[in-house]
This record gives structure tokens, sequence and C-alpha cells, in this order.
């Protein structure tokens, strides 16, 4: 319980003055085990929130209000680290002032554009569910991101050896992403027994997260030889996004062949 109420305080804005970290990373390492929960646990209130507001709005501004509350919840923690990962990775070619363009707290063009054509496909995607399917997408959208985190830190070693982001990559060990992995099947497995129908839509849609985020993170790896606590980030939104289109195609294509179904019944 500790580890998850870690996770909860260190990725989302919910007050939690009694969780404490230690000096060092091995706590907030230990934590990420419970990053899908933490993820689900921010979904749920997406998903509340768009429910509730769906009996009095139409789908694209519950969408925007959705997106606004996510980045709230979050305080901007992954929003800052795609900024920086895209004025890095795309805005220089050197490796060293790459580096120097992620640590700058100013956002460069590459930055303002990635958050723009990121946050423009999710909403697009968000608006495409209807009034049944958009809380679901909502509910299991920040776990597969915060799987995602784990997934990728899991795979590549830090680029450097500096601050609390590369103190968290070098504590992430195979075992820590076994666990989050068999936590976020557990959920899975949960949802499917409540709701059937959607569970290989959000199954797909995990995996098109993780997919997306190894191939981000390895790209970054080859340039960097590394990666840092700002392309998890950057992986964590990549993530959401690429959990939309999975889910989406999904969910098309059985709608697809429920028609087909029924012309050919005809």
């Amino acid at each position: 319980m500790s580890n998850y109420l870690r996770a909860l305080s260190f990725l989302t804005i919910i007050p939690l003055p009694f969780v404490r970290f230690g000096a060092g990373s091995r706590e907030l390492t230990n934590s990420a085990v419970f990053f899908p929960l933490a993820g689900l646990t921010i979904g749920l209130l997406l998903s509340a929130a768009s429910w509730l507001l769906l009996h009095l709005l139409s789908v694209p501004p519950v969408a925007v209000t959705a997106l606004i509350l996510s980045f709230f919840l979050t305080r901007g923690l992954h929003f800052d680290g795609l900024a920086d990962t895209a004025d890095g990775l795309i805005g220089t070619t050197d490796r060293e002032k790459a580096f120097k363009a992620m640590s700058d707290s100013a956002v460069g063009v590459m930055g303002t554009a990635a958050l723009f054509f990121v946050y423009l496909l999710k909403y697009a995607l968000l608006v495409e569910f209807g009034f049944n399917d958009l809380p679901f997408a909502l509910l299991f959208m920040p776990l597969a991101g915060r799987w995602a985190i784990v997934y990728a830190g899991t795979w590549f070693s830090p680029a450097r050896n500096r601050g609390l982001g590369d103190m968290f990559l070098r504590g992430l060990r195979w075992p820590i992403l076994l666990k989050a992995s068999l936590l976020a099947f557990l959920l899975l497995f949960v949802f499917a027994w409540w709701n059937a129908s959607l569970v290989i839509s959000v199954f797909i849609g995990c995996l098109f997260a993780l997919a997306a985020a190894h191939l981000l993170t390895f790209y970054a790896s080859r340039r960097l030889g590394g990666i840092t606590g700002d392309i998890l980030g950057a992986s964590c939104e990549i993530g959401e996004v690429f959990f939309l289109f999975g889910f989406y195609i999904v969910l098309q294509e059985s709608s697809i062949t429920a028609l087909m179904a029924k012309v050919v019944s005809i």
C-alpha cells in the first residue's frame, strides 16, 4: 500500500502529506510496480468526470475538459518531458546540444509543435468515441501511459548519471517490470470480468502504447547513448496517444465486422 501511495503522490497532485521519499531513488523505483494502478486511479477520475459531463455536454467539450483535467491532475509532469524530448531529439543533431536543449527551461519550436500535435491527436481520437466508449478510453489511457514508463525505463539504461530521473532509471530492473505487468494484466482481467466486450480493445491499445514507447526510447538511446527522465515522460504521452489509436482501431474493426454480419444475415 505504501508503494502505491508513493506512486500516486509522485504521478499526481493528490495531496498525500504523510507519504515520504528517502534521499535516494529506491523508494520511488519500488513504487514503479504500482504505476499502472496509479494510472488507473487517474483514469477513474477522468472517466467519472467525463461520464457526468456527457449527460450535460456533447463529446468535443467533454474531451477537452478531460485533457485539461489530466494535465492538472499530473501537474504537467509528462507534458514537460514531451516538450523537452522533442527539443532535444528533433531540434538538434548533436548529443551534447540535445542534452542542453532538454535541460533548458524554455520550450523551443519543436517542443511546442510536439505538444500541439500530440494533444491534437488525442482530441481527434477522443471525439471519435461515443457516450458509452469515451469513459472507458479515458479509464485505461493513463494506465497504458504509466505502464509504458516502467516498460521503457527497464529496457534502456540512463544516458547520464545526474538527477532523480537517472537514479530512477538505474533502479529499474526486470523484476519490477514483471510485477508491474502482472498487476496491469490483473486489472485487465478484472475489467474483462466486468465488461468483456471491450477488453480486447483495451489490451490491443496497451500493446500499441508499449510498442510506441519502445520505439521512442530505442531511437533516443541510439542518439544519446541512453535515455533520461524527460524521455520517460515523453513515452507516457506517446503511449497514451497510441493506446487511443489501438483502442479505436479495434472498436472500428468490431463495428465493421458486426455491420457486415448484419448485412450478410439480411
